[in-house]
């Protein structure tokens, strides 16, 4: 979709949502069954997907560890994140690469320390994006794409977040890393 196309869509979401609250408000099930072993079949709506631990976790390995679910979803969330809120605010966005490093303790995870959380401990992103706008206006592009991320913002506050943003100049073929 077209950086214009993009833009009236959600700008035209935005317009009908501010109008009707009610039209914002929504539900979203999946219907999980465990089956042999650690594999679930997952179903939602029209979707289905297989999880699975990996073999050395007592898993089959037959699909995607429930973790690996949650880094992709949180990662894939923001980089379609930076896309659309690019298009709402007029910034090209020419391409998005994402890294998300998590750091955890198994211990609190197997109940072997109480005072250990079984939560992540910390979840780096490093982003970079290609675009020839300025920088300000990227940042802002990530500073509201971050804000408004649904799947950010269900990470528990107690996670630790450490954000680093590269700016690659597709023109002038000039990479700036800079640091928030």
């Amino acid at each position: 979709m077209k950086l214009g196309d993009l833009k009236a869509l959600f700008d035209r979401k935005a317009r009908v949502m501010a109008r009707r609250p009610a039209f914002a408000r929504g539900t979203a099930q999946a219907r999980i069954s465990l089956g042999e072993g650690l594999v679930c079949d997952v179903e939602h709506q029209e979707r289905r997907l297989l999880v699975d631990e990996a073999a050395s976790e007592g898993g089959g390995g037959t699909g995607a560890a429930p973790d690996d679910l949650m880094r992709a979803s949180i990662g894939a969330s923001l980089a379609m994140g930076y896309r659309v809120w690019g298009a709402r605010l007029g910034v090209a966005i020419d391409a998005v690469q994402l890294e998300m490093t998590c750091e955890y303790d198994l211990r609190g995870q197997l109940g072997v320390a109480d005072d250990v959380t079984a939560a992540w401990q910390s979840v780096r992103f490093d982003v970079t994006i290609a675009s020839d706008a300025p920088e300000e206006a990227i940042r802002r592009v990530v500073d509201t794409a971050d804000r408004h991320s649904p799947m950010l913002a269900n990470l528990a506050p107690s996670v630790r977040r450490v954000h680093h943003l590269t700016i690659v100049r597709a023109r002038a073929g000039v990479t700036e890393r800079t640091v928030p």
